[in-house]
């Protein structure tokens, strides 16, 4: 069956047919990813990361040309610990041949393959995202809107990363005019401070690079509130509040 849908591929890449989700939104799940840990789309997405989706078969033909590619352009992020955040689902796989696909190439970002352990699995998410194509590459910004359905082919990591910063470079405008608040100094080192225009409670919080809730807090007034991150190590976090996301830099 496998070889069959290598096939197929082949012919899709000869023919240069696009892959690509009709979706313009994105659809949650929860799954156990390769290494029986959960992941779930929205909540990375509300850390404030673009999430990019890679939907493959690891023998499928194009493997050999797309891969490669998107493991550096996972690198070039810092493994996961920038901007966007990869995940692979893998319809035609297991945890061996994903383990050995992830050591191929060296990455070491979720896949959910089909025989994933509890949760949504492969072909689910497949189905969920219209999928038919593979490899299909997806780029899902963190207010759940798709920024990129269809990068086909994938010709180098740079093409690769070019199309996101180009499509990461529109939700920042719109998050700019969108945000509700703002936080300053920043970078900061032993307090930022929350004002907004609105009246009202509000949720903070604050997650490292690595997606880890590393500070909670309920403020009583969004319009002047004051946090402590005297705690936090150095680096680069990323404040949720109320859904709204901004960068902050602890010196």
């Amino acid at each position: 069956m496998k070889k069959v849908f290598s096939v197929i591929i082949a012919l899709m890449f000869c023919l240069n047919i696009k892959a690509q989700t009709s979706l313009t939104e994105a659809v949650n799940f929860i799954a156990n990813d390769d290494q029986d840990s959960k992941f779930e789309l929205f909540e990375a997405l509300d850390r404030g990361q673009c999430v990019f989706m890679y939907f493959f078969f690891s023998d499928a033909s194009t493997s050999t040309v797309f891969d490669p590619c998107v493991a550096e352009a996972y690198h070039h992020y810092d493994d996961n610990q920038k901007e966007v955040f990869f995940v692979g689902v893998a319809p035609g796989d297991d945890s061996l041949t994903v383990n050995n696909w992830k050591n191929t190439y060296n990455v070491d970002f979720p896949v959910i393959h089909a025989l994933a352990k509890g949760g949504t699995n492969a072909h689910d998410i497949c189905s969920a995202y219209g999928v038919e194509w593979f490899s299909t590459a997806v780029l899902i910004a963190p207010d759940r809107k798709i920024l990129i359905d269809n990068i086909w082919p994938i010709n180098s990591s740079q093409q690769l990363i070019d199309e996101f910063e180009a499509a990461m470079a529109t939700i920042d405008v719109a998050e700019i005019k969108d945000n509700e608040y703002s936080i300053y100094p920043n970078p900061a080192s032993a307090e930022i401070n929350i004002t907004s225009q609105l009246n009202g409670e509000a949720d903070v919080r604050i997650y490292d690079m690595s997606g880890r809730c590393v500070k909670e807090s309920r403020i009583s007034n969004i319009n002047n509130a004051t946090i402590n991150i005297s705690d936090l190590d150095k680096g680069v976090y990323l404040v949720n509040v109320n859904g709204k996301v901004e960068k902050l830099v602890v010196e």
